[in-house]
């Protein structure tokens, strides 16, 4: 083709078309500089192409890692609200006499009431996105305002987390010493047997140490639920967003 436009220039030129060679010349330009866009604007389509396919698999796993832990999330969810209800059950008998409740109902009572909270979120793939800077290839605006939300959120969790996990620990260390841990086993597995001792936990009831410490831990469920709550709300919103079938806005 390059030999062909040479031939051309060349025979026009020796024919003395002066006028003709210009215009040729100019419209050899003008193929080239077209010729240059088509390549460039080629060229912008597959970059475009590489980073919709990389904005969409970014989006599926993250929307994989929010989805997986929004499970978790209901899962102790459940444990917490469970706590709480049974914490408040315990405390309505705190302080009265002759509670007529059976003693495995109080060992299952506090066996619940002091189920710790377990819910660990994965963060791989969000991290992943923000150490790498692919944060700011997301082009839903809207997607990465819930996602620095959630790390807020997430922190504020963690720390009520912590609290609530060591208030639940000074009731199981309460009961340790004064009444008997092996019974609320023996109520979580039933093949275990109960104290040999004469001790029931039923007389906790009547320490006010043990509903100081219960209090204390439920003020910590509590706070921890409300938190639980939003995670959920926003969690729910990440996964829609992060689902959406247009990926580029």
């Amino acid at each position: 083709m390059i030999k062909f436009f040479r031939k051309i220039r060349q025979n026009l030129l020796m024919e003395n078309k002066t006028g003709k060679y210009l215009k040729y010349a100019i419209g050899e330009i003008v193929l080239v500089v077209i010729g240059i866009l088509i390549a460039l604007q080629i060229n912008q389509w597959n970059e475009n192409r590489k980073e919709n396919n990389g904005l969409k698999t970014l989006t599926e796993n993250l929307n994989n890692e929010f989805q997986k832990n929004l499970k978790e999330l209901d899962i102790d969810l459940s444990r917490v609200k469970n706590a709480i209800t049974a914490s408040n059950t315990l405390l309505s008998y705190t302080g009265t006499k002759n509670v007529e409740v059976d003693n495995i109902i109080i060992d299952s009572l506090i066996y619940y009431a002091v189920s710790n909270p377990t819910w660990n979120p994965s963060s791989y793939v969000l991290n992943d996105i923000k150490n790498s800077g692919k944060l700011s290839i997301l082009k839903n605006e809207n997607l990465k305002l819930l996602l620095y939300d959630w790390d807020r959120l997430y922190e504020d969790i963690l720390e009520w987390h912590a609290g609530s996990t060591i208030n639940t620990n000074r009731v199981v260390h309460f009961v340790g010493e004064k009444g008997s841990l092996v019974n609320i086993d023996h109520y979580n597995n039933k093949n275990e047997k109960g104290t040999k001792f004469d001790i029931e936990n039923i007389d906790l009831l009547q320490e006010i140490r043990f509903e100081n410490e219960l209090e204390n831990s439920l003020y910590s469920l509590i706070e921890l639920d409300k938190r639980y709550n939003k995670a959920s709300v926003l969690l729910n919103k990440i996964i829609e967003l992060s689902n959406s079938n247009d990926i580029t806005k």
